[in-house]
């Protein structure tokens, strides 16, 4: 089985369209936790996202809580880059809560063989059946195999030294020294690791939020040449929608559909809807249109023009990635 754990903040409305996705498209045995924070008027939207999933027995919610110190560092005091990031970020600071103790609790109680990570502005397209032999290769190298999930051989980019097998691709993270896709071994969206084999390694490394928790893994694995292998599906299978950016963590280029709009609809009884190209080039995507939809009433509130074209023509091979080396 397979833990997919959703990470998110203030985005209600995009995280009910991701949910539905996962919904409809998983084929998997799979388990979803939503591990959030929020502010405001935006507790309204969560409170209606966990009324609506209460009855599924395998989606829970659980939230970011404010602490003075998290102890789930003291397994990462051994480096003084971590220490100085304890110091930093958690310890008796205003916004410090318990993240990277969440995180790893959630992996270690769920008792899944497998773990995966999600943002909350995905959406999953294709149907997700995964081979038996990936999960085998993950199994025999829980430390050095996952398995990606927005890449495939559709998206430009797509190395040379990617090794199409039967039903899957593979390839080897240290094959090529520029940074992309194929070369980022490690990341919070949509790849399955083998649970021990990540909270072993999640233990020792110092993170605060999902910005750092991808920042600080992708260096501890590449530093460690670990995640070696590399699987994907044929076709990539997850998309991630540039609307908005909920953190100054990182300066990804989005449309900047406001969150605050979007909960205030959320919470009046409209529901997403995004239409996405048919032909998928890259991983992130600005949507062709963005609707709002409650019953009979449809509300166009984006239509791709000039500066989404801009936004869309940014987000090159390494998308989001760019911003974190």
């Amino acid at each position: 089985m397979v833990l997919n754990i959703i990470f998110s903040y203030n985005r209600a409305m995009q995280l009910d369209y991701l949910i539905k996705s996962v919904i409809a498209r998983f084929k998997i045995d799979y388990k979803l936790i939503v591990i959030y924070h929020t502010s405001g008027e935006h507790k309204k939207g969560y409170d209606l996202l966990k009324e609506k999933y209460a009855s599924f027995n395998n989606i829970s919610f659980s939230e970011r809580k404010k602490v003075l110190f998290d102890p789930a560092y003291v397994n990462t005091f051994r480096s003084k880059e971590y220490r100085d990031f304890f110091l930093e970020r958690n310890f008796m600071k205003k916004n410090s809560d318990n993240f990277k103790s969440l995180v790893q609790k959630e992996i270690k109680k769920s008792n899944c063989e497998f773990a995966m990570f999600n943002t909350d502005d995905g959406v999953f397209l294709e149907d997700i059946i995964i081979p038996e032999k990936v999960f085998e290769i993950i199994r025999k190298n829980p430390e050095n195999a996952s398995y990606r999930m927005y890449v495939g051989g559709n998206l430009d980019g797509h190395p040379s030294f990617v090794q199409k097998k039967e039903g899957y691709y593979e390839w080897d993270y240290y094959a090529d020294k520029e940074i992309h896709h194929w070369t980022y071994p490690f990341s919070v969206d949509g790849t399955i690791y083998h649970s021990k084999g990540l909270l072993k390694h999640l233990k020792k490394i110092a993170y605060h939020n999902p910005v750092t928790l991808e920042e600080n893994g992708f260096q501890y694995m590449r530093k460690k040449k670990l995640m070696k292998i590399g699987l994907s599906p044929i076709h990539s299978q997850l998309l991630l929608t540039k609307l908005n950016r909920v953190t100054v963590d990182t300066l990804n280029p989005t449309i900047h559909v406001k969150p605050e709009f979007l909960n205030e609809k959320f919470v009046d009884g409209y529901r997403l809807e995004l239409s996405i190209p048919k032909i998928i080039h890259n991983c992130n995507i600005v949507p062709e249109e963005i609707s709002l939809v409650k019953g009979d009433i449809r509300e166009l509130i984006y239509k791709m023009d000039d500066a989404g074209k801009k936004v869309q023509s940014l987000l090159g091979i390494e998308g989001a990635k760019e911003q974190l080396r």
